[in-house]
This record gives structure tokens, sequence and C-alpha cells, in this order.
């Protein structure tokens, strides 16, 4: 190997090198697990990006990851679901998945019938996020688009998961995850990447649109969020 290639191989490794094993998108779903913890029995669907035991240290977890160890393996879009009796768990937790089931209310409906009556769903999707497991990234949610899914369910309740400088930070990190950087470069977007949320704190309110700003009507919890988190009660 020449002192050229051997410099250049040393530069590519530099540009795609992470120098930070946190994501940041993690600590928010490890926010919904706590605040939803319980020892309850609970059917836990493809929530891998986040370590959910000790939160929900009873739980029945499937994925269609055959190297992640799971209780129940399927199919790539979780059709194998009907295998599950109906009305058979008081509490779902679903993390990262809708967005790649190319038809979301089916995977919903499906949650509904495992549910028990009055039961409850727990999800995370991704709303302004990057593209991410292509080619199956089929799509990014709205609180009302979320609304829509769920209007035969008893309520539903969503929130942003971030704000929007956290959700650029959350951005700026998937860049250095997802791209080859200069190395000095790399270094400074993933500085930034850190400090950025703490600009939030500088944020008086938040609209939905444009077009009504200034509308109490139109006050949102996040206007730019990452991810939603939904509870849904069948």
């Amino acid at each position: 190997m020449t002192p050229r290639v051997s410099a250049r191989r040393v530069w590519r490794q530099l540009s795609s090198l992470k120098l930070s094993k946190t994501k940041l998108s993690t600590r928010n779903l490890e926010k919904l697990c706590r605040a939803h913890a319980t020892d309850h029995r609970t059917l836990v669907v493809h929530s891998e990006d986040v370590d959910q035991r000790p939160y929900f240290p009873n739980a029945y977890t499937v994925t269609t990851r055959t190297e992640v160890p799971a209780d129940l393996h399927v199919d790539r879009y979780y059709r194998d679901l009907r295998e599950i009796e109906s009305s058979s768990y008081g509490i779902i937790l679903c993390t990262g998945l809708l967005e790649h089931i190319p038809d979301p209310q089916r995977l919903i409906d499906e949650f509904c019938r495992i549910l028990k009556p009055g039961g409850k769903l727990i999800m995370s999707v991704s709303a302004v996020f990057s593209f991410h497991e292509c080619p199956e990234d089929f799509f990014r949610f709205t609180p009302y688009g979320l609304e829509l899914l769920f209007k035969q369910w008893s309520s539903i309740s969503i929130r942003g998961s971030s704000q929007p400088f956290e959700t650029i930070g959350i951005l700026l990190q998937r860049i250095t995850l997802q791209c080859e950087i200069v190395f000095p470069v790399r270094l400074l977007v993933e500085s930034f990447a850190h400090v950025f949320r703490l600009l939030d704190r500088f944020i008086i309110r938040q609209y939905n649109t444009l077009q009504s700003y200034g509308n109490d009507q139109c006050l949102s919890d996040s206007m730019m969020p990452s991810n939603l988190q939904a509870v849904g009660i069948k």
C-alpha cells in the first residue's frame, strides 16, 4: 500500500467517524417509555431503538429483524401480527415503525384488534426526520394525519417529541451519522448538534401555521418535532 493510498484511507475513515455513540432522538424515546412504564403484560412491537426492558419488564416482543432476540419474528410489514389473539393485551408499545409500513391504517387497526377494550397504544412516529432504513421509508406524519388514522378510537393524545431547535440538533446529528463529512467540519457539526437545543429556552410561543400566526387557536406544543408521540385508547 502506497503512502498516498494509506493517507486517503485514513482520511476516509475520519470523514465517517462517529464521535457520539448516543442518538439524541433516543433520549426522547426513553422519556416516552419512562412516562408509561408498567409491570403489566405489554406487547412491544419493533422498539429496538430504545432499551424498553427497564420500563416494560413483562413484555412480549415482536420484530422483523432476525438478528434481534424476540419472542416472535414476523414478516417485514408485520402482517403476521394476525397470529396474536384479539383482545389479548392491555398495553402495546410501538416506536419507529409506522413510517415503514406501506399501509399504516392496517397496522393501526390491527393494534386495535389486539388491544383489550380500554387498552392503550403508545407510539412514536417520524415527523421531521431524515430518510432511514430505505427504501422502506414511506411516510412522515403530522398530528392531523395521526388523528385520521385513530378516528375510530375512543381517544388519542399527541405531542411533539422535541422542540424546534432540538429537532435541528437531531437532524444535524443525523447528518453526521449518514454522511461522510470532511473531518474538521464534522467536529463542528456534531458540536452544533449538542448545543442547538439550548436555544429552545428562548422560544416564547409556537404556532402550527404561518397564515394564522398569533392566533391562540393555532398554538402548538412543537411546530417542528423530529417525532410525534401518541397515546391512543381503544
